[in-house]
């Protein structure tokens, strides 16, 4: 056998899992093999858990953004551009990345190729062979019988490869094919029941639509394609690939229980403020518009008062042309009444 584009990764995978065996060998442990491979499996998920982390900052944000994106996409429905340009500032506003739930799936990829070469291969990425003694032990052999060759030599230097009754490094088509169908579809399930249990609005718009329709579908197909493929491939591979889908289920329990619910409760609080802020705003624009109809009142009432004060100028204006005129009438009636007795 040659060397592989995933060397990189299955050799310190591989060396790692032989260290994990001897610590469970030596202590005489049933098994060991198969421990060893779920401890494996720990280890590198516990690796790629900030990834996770993310991935569930990437869905919370996803919820929140959603809506948004909705009126962008019907705003400018008609301009690619300018809705490309919304979307950007919305993303750079929000530090929303669209791609930021797809790394852990992507980071698993490679981990999965590296890990089908350690199980299938333990003599060179376990128990550390060249690849030129491989190619030595397994000349003029064709087919399955190269697989059992190398088996039969990693058992004879030493490396137990059974885990209740079933060696891992053959194909085992019965109980872990299935085992790895339903721990698949329950994680895909937890997944998207989550996902709509914490995220009120995950439904009520036309993207997070398609990704419960994309949901229902892988909810069909992922179960089905892990069956048939861990059918194809060594049975420790599947045990590692039903050990990290109970490992996302137990993941998106304690999301559900510490991020989800504090992420909701974080929520309703800035729901309750924006109330409480709109609430207050309400009371001022009232306090406003009764203060501008007092101020009203009162300048109508002023109004009134200097009406009236001009009134009153006026009448009392109007009092003293009378009275003036009542003189000057008393005066002309004297003075004709002087004359009058002079003439007789």
């Amino acid at each position: 056998m040659n060397p592989t584009w995933f060397d990189f990764l299955a050799i310190p995978l591989g060396r790692l899992l032989k260290l994990i065996y001897d610590f469970l060998h030596t202590a005489h442990i049933p098994g060991s093999y198969g421990i060893a491979i779920i401890l494996l499996t720990l280890i590198v998920r516990g690796l790629l858990l900030p990834l996770y982390i993310k991935q569930i900052q990437s869905t919370s944000k996803m919820a929140e953004v959603a809506p948004r994106i909705q009126e962008i996409q019907q705003k400018y429905k008609g301009d690619q551009r300018k809705m490309q340009e919304e979307m950007l500032k919305l993303y750079q506003e929000t530090g929303y990345n669209p791609a930021g739930g797809c790394w852990p799936f992507l980071v698993q990829i490679p981990i999965l190729f590296a890990l089908y070469y350690v199980f299938q291969n333990p003599l060179v990425y376990v128990l550390g062979k060249s690849h030129q003694y491989v190619r030595d032990l397994i000349q003029g052999k064709a087919g399955y019988a190269i697989t059992q060759t190398i088996i039969d030599e990693a058992q004879k230097l030493g490396l137990d490869m059974h885990f209740f009754g079933i060696n891992l490094a053959q194909k085992e088509l019965v109980v872990l094919p299935i085992l790895s169908a339903a721990t698949m579809f329950l994680s895909i399930w937890f997944a998207s029941n989550s996902q709509k249990r914490f995220n009120p609005q995950y439904s009520q718009s036309q993207s997070n639509a398609m990704a419960e329709s994309i949901n229902r579908t892988m909810m069909i197909f992922s179960p089905l394609m892990s069956y048939f493929i861990a059918l194809q491939v060594p049975a420790g591979l599947v045990v590692y690939w039903t050990v990290t889908n109970l490992f996302s289920i137990l993941q998106q329990f304690v999301a559900n229980e510490v991020v989800y619910k504090k992420l909701k409760h974080k929520k309703e609080e800035e729901e309750k403020k924006k109330q409480l802020e709109k609430q207050i705003k309400r009371e001022q624009e009232k306090e406003n518009l009764n203060n501008g109809k007092e101020e009203n009142q009162d300048g109508e009432g002023s109004g009134e008062d200097l009406e009236k004060k001009e009134q009153e100028e006026r009448e009392k204006e109007e009092q003293m042309r009378k009275k003036e005129l009542e003189k000057l009438k008393q005066q002309m009636t004297s003075s004709q009444g002087g004359g009058k007795k002079k003439k007789k």
